[in-house]
């Protein structure tokens, strides 16, 4: 299978880009997806993209200081690169990110608290953008803490599955040593609560996407050949 696995590198992760790809091709995937805040500013990136064995592709996380700034500057990444992230740290982040088309990935926070709502599935089935499931609270969160994150992911997933959703599931990795193999982090998503079947077609989903976003599109379903 064609995985990938989208992760931050220096200056804003722990690891160089080219350490990042060594360790993981090591762990058997096809390529990693860049999505720092900042792309133009990747520690020596030619190194990473000599790294044989492996895809490195250049994508953004997208930040701003407010909700207009951010919806302009999603529209204006979206021409530069492939890939498009928002975190959802806030509920305006999460309107907004969840009604653009132009973005990819929106990564909910599991928490109690801000479940996903329905709205946001509406809003994201309608613009084709995938919710994204970090797994990381499962393997650094213990007891009380760790038992309300299953309790929320188990929310979440429910409207994902309701609404036909279309969910990616990550390591999260700001360093090498997060990074997980594809096996490991199906195991992950197992224990979240989503099916063996499910937990494969979210991490195969970032793959699908670049395939998807490197045709030329000339309108709504019409792709230049």
């Amino acid at each position: 299978m064609n995985f990938y696995e989208c992760v931050n590198v220096y200056p804003e992760g722990s690891s160089s880009a080219s350490r990042m790809a060594l360790t993981a091709r090591n762990l058997g995937y096809k390529g990693i997806i860049i999505c720092n805040c900042d792309p133009s500013r990747i520690f020596m990136l030619p190194a990473a993209e000599s790294v044989t064995g492996i895809e490195i592709t250049v994508g953004a996380e997208v930040v701003a200081s407010n909700v207009r700034a951010l919806k302009s500057r999603i529209g204006v990444l979206r021409t530069r690169y492939p890939f498009l992230v928002v975190r959802g740290v806030t509920d305006e982040t999460v309107h907004i990110a969840s009604e653009d088309p132009n973005l990819d990935l929106l990564v909910y926070p599991c928490e109690v608290r801000r479940p996903l709502s329905i709205a946001t599935a509406k809003a994201a089935k309608l613009n084709q953008v995938s919710i994204g499931f970090d797994l990381s609270p499962l393997i650094h969160l213990r007891g009380n803490s760790r038992a309300r994150w299953l309790a929320a992911i188990s929310r979440n997933l429910q409207l994902v599955r309701k609404f036909e959703l279309s969910p990616i599931i990550t390591a999260g990795a700001k360093t090498h040593l997060d990074l997980r193999s594809p096996r490991d982090l199906a195991a992950l998503a197992e224990v979240a609560g989503f099916g063996p079947e499910e937990a494969e077609e979210a991490l195969s989903r970032l793959g699908m996407l670049l395939a998807q976003n490197s045709k030329h599109w000339v309108g709504p379903g019409v792709e230049l050949l």
